[in-house]
């Protein structure tokens, strides 16, 4: 809007100019009075052209090179009104070269990138121009011009000056459609400037009307309108294709339909050999253009089909173009189809990729990802297809392989891939996890041999190997396509549940804290694995979506246990991203705050490797979370590298002692090594005022243990497994004798568990 706003205001002060200017002439009765303001006039412009150059302003180069021109034409002016020399007087020739260097320098910006059918329009309209005043003025301005052969010339120079003048602003106004405004008002100040040229050579003809007549005016119009151009501001939004195109097809038009008509002339009646002459080089720049459009277009269509087939990182073809191959190469296997004639699909991913992203941020990771294709491309052949699929997942089409040979490849791509990349300044290592199918074999479909592909690599990554190949029977263990689509229908049904597992105090006994953890019932599968769970949500997209369900569903138990007086605060695990988003503190307590609970009922716990990826965003982010009131747990500690250095750093309040601490206890009969350690980390963590959680605590005599090495609390299947939110027993135990062992022994031996469960994490 304000671009437009500048655009109509410069355009009402150019018509104030003319009007003022006719204005003044009509009360200028005396005809000798009007030579003398359009000099004035003239003179007047060349130096506010010249004057705007001085500014520094966008387009002074443009400005300066106008002025000047403006300045020879009113000089020559004024010498000619003089009687000077004809050397002299003939200095306005100079008006148009700079001219048209002004106009080349107001649109030069616009000129880059222009194709060859664009710069053909340009030559179609320049010369369609010229034949078309040549057809229908020449003759008159030769009759015109009279006198010796070099007076002939000069004066003849001014109406071809004119000509191609015109001729260019046209041409440009086509060149360049952005901004058109700016062009047609050159354009049109050189159409004024052509027909004051034709009115200047009849004035000087025979039986002509008096030099300083009312027609004169426009030459000082047109220099307004001109120059007008200079001031003219580009809007700030684009005009709509319709305002761009709208100049150069009317233009365009008119010059294709003229110049045949100049042609049809040509036989019926006199005209100007030039006319034809330029009318016929029209038409065959014309044909030309139509030429190089039709091939443009062609490469403009493979261009876009090439970049609809091609991951824009790496270069490499993305699953469209997978599936197009694989659907051509799948159609066209024989019957019964042979080794030499089968197709192999691997699957790639990438491993510790996330990590990397993570830790060294996105940029390289990107140049990561593209230095795997190179890589890859080593062991295939020229024929064959490497893709990359989307995030770190690539895929090979090999073509006439066989399991022999698709297991050959795998094994030199994992080998390739286990050697460091050298990316910045960082040497990275990722492996990868493959997965390969066959065709026909596996499948005859490019959606099911990406499938059969997609269960061999997901069973390679949980298997911790390099590679597997597709059995049937994998469909009945790991399908995650389905499990994935159940997923999607658990989340909108409501078939998750959160399970809560208490912490005790291992002092007073009593229930401080609730973690809550995800369980999935599946109909037919069972309980699916919380690990498996996640990484179906990551992979699908959903784990936003589901980590925010979490999180609401557990802040809505928290509230409905202190509404039946138990003040336990409930313990929700953060995703990685979460601990990097800035607008976490503020949106934790926006569900406090409508769930009626004080900061206090929450823990958040996190993990070492997630304050790694980002240490100082981390910090800031877990600084304005204790800030508000809320407690910040370090959960699994002692089984990163990192945590020590940056505990002290860290604005949290709790830290749980890793599993493997306490099951290390369970070898040691009278104390020793491993008793030491623990007391050593529960030691630290006090030091640093934290509260001290053993977790995973599965035998009731490791109770007092941990409370007589001073562990504030305790969790695992000896003190409660976990249950649903309506079972949790918040009964405080034995406050009689807060420190003795026997009393903590007293807890219900139904709740005892002494196996390890993988779903209790």
């Amino acid at each position: 809007m304000g671009g437009a706003r500048w655009a109509r205001r410069d355009l009402a002060l150019g018509a104030v100019a003319i009007l003022a200017l006719c204005a003044l002439t009509l009360l200028t009765r005396r005809a000798g009075h009007i030579r003398p303001l359009i000099d004035a006039v003239e003179v007047a412009l060349a130096l506010a052209c010249l004057g705007r150059a001085l500014t520094k302003r966008p387009g002074r180069r443009a400005s300066l090179a106008l002025g000047a021109g403006l300045l020879a034409w009113a000089l020559g002016s004024i010498a000619w009104a003089l009687e000077s020399p004809p050397s002299v007087a003939d200095a306005s020739l100079l008006f148009y070269p700079l001219a048209g260097v002004a106009l080349i320098l107001l649109v030069r910006s616009e000129l880059d990138q222009r194709r060859a059918s664009a710069w053909l329009n340009a030559a179609v309209v320049s010369l369609g121009t010229a034949a078309i005043c040549a057809a229908f003025a020449l003759d008159t301005v030769v009759y015109a011009v009279g006198g010796t052969p070099a007076s002939v010339v000069v004066n003849l120079a001014y109406p071809v000056g004119d000509v191609v003048l015109l001729a260019l602003a046209l041409g440009v106004v086509v060149l360049v459609p952005r901004h058109p405004a700016r062009t047609l008002l050159f354009a049109g100040g050189s159409a004024l400037m052509a027909v004051g040229g034709i009115v200047s050579l009849h004035q000087s003809a025979p039986n002509a009307h008096q030099a300083g007549a009312p027609l004169d005016l426009l030459w000082p119009a047109a220099m307004i309108v001109m120059t007008g151009s200079l001031w003219l501001r580009a809007p700030v939004t684009a005009p709509s294709p319709l305002v761009e195109k709208a100049p150069r097809v009317a233009i365009l038009t008119l010059v294709l339909v003229a110049c045949p008509v100049i042609l049809v002339l040509g036989n019926v009646q006199r005209v100007s050999a030039i006319a034809l002459v330029l009318a016929g080089v029209t038409l065959m720049v014309a044909a030309a253009r139509m030429a190089v459009s039709l091939r443009e277009q062609k490469a403009l269509n493979e261009s876009r089909r090439h970049q609809a087939v091609t991951d824009e990182l790496t270069g490499l073809g993305n699953r469209r173009r997978l599936l197009d191959e694989l659907d051509q190469a799948l159609g066209a296997l024989p019957q019964g189809g042979t080794q030499t004639s089968g197709l192999a699909l691997l699957l790639i991913d990438l491993d510790h990729f996330k990590e990397i992203n993570d830790s060294f941020g996105h940029q390289t990771g990107d140049a990561l990802l593209r230095q795997i294709g190179p890589r890859i491309r080593q062991v295939v052949r020229r024929n064959d297809l490497v893709a990359r699929l989307g995030g770190d997942e690539f895929a090979v089409l090999l073509y006439g392989a066989d399991a022999y040979k698709a297991t050959a490849v795998a094994k030199r791509i994992t080998t390739l891939l286990q050697q460091p990349i050298d990316v910045s300044t960082a040497s990275l290592h990722v492996g990868a996890s493959i997965g390969v199918a066959l065709a026909p074999e596996h499948a005859l479909t490019a959606h099911d041999l990406i499938r059969c592909a997609d269960i061999a690599m997901y069973r390679a990554k949980n298997e911790r190997g390099s590679f597997d190949v597709y059995e049937s029977a994998l469909d009945d263990e790991a399908d995650r396509f389905a499990l994935i689509a159940d997923l999607r229908v658990a989340m909108t049904e409501g078939s998750l549940a959160l399970h809560y597992q208490p912490e005790i105090d291992l002092r007073t006994g009593e229930v401080v804290t609730v973690e809550a953890l995800l369980r999935w019932p599946h109909p037919t599968l069972g309980l699916i694995p919380p690990e498996h769970l996640l990484a179906l949500a990551e992979e699908s997209g959903l784990i936003h979506s589901l980590a925010t369900w979490v999180f609401e569903q557990a802040v809505a138990d928290c509230a409905r246990w202190w509404h039946d007086g138990h003040r336990a605060a409930v313990a929700v695990n953060l995703l990685a991203t979460d601990l990097l988003d800035s607008s976490l503190p503020r949106r934790v307590g926006e569900f406090l705050a409508q769930a009626g609970l004080p900061t206090e009922a929450l823990v958040l716990e996190i993990t070492e490797g997630m304050v790694v990826a980002d240490v100082t965003r981390s910090k800031r982010v877990i600084q304005s979370l204790t800030d508000s009131g809320i407690l910040v747990s370090i959960d699994d500690f002692g089984t990163g590298f990192s945590s020590i250095s940056h505990l002290n750093e860290l604005a949290v309040g709790e830290l749980k002692l890793d599993r493997t601490f306490i099951s290390r206890l369970q070898v040691a009969e009278t104390g020793g090594r491993d008793e030491d350690i623990a007391r050593s980390i529960i030691d630290l963590g006090h030091a640093l005022g934290l509260r001290v959680v053993a977790e995973g605590i599965e035998r009731l005599e490791f109770v007092g243990v941990l409370a007589a090495l001073g562990c504030d609390a305790g969790q695992g299947y000896a003190i409660q497994a976990p249950c649903p939110a309506a079972e949790i027993d918040f009964a405080a135990r034995h406050r009689s004798n807060a420190a003795s062992t026997a009393g903590l022994l007293a807890i219900s031996k139904a709740d005892l568990n002494p196996t390890s469960d993988p779903l209790s994490e």
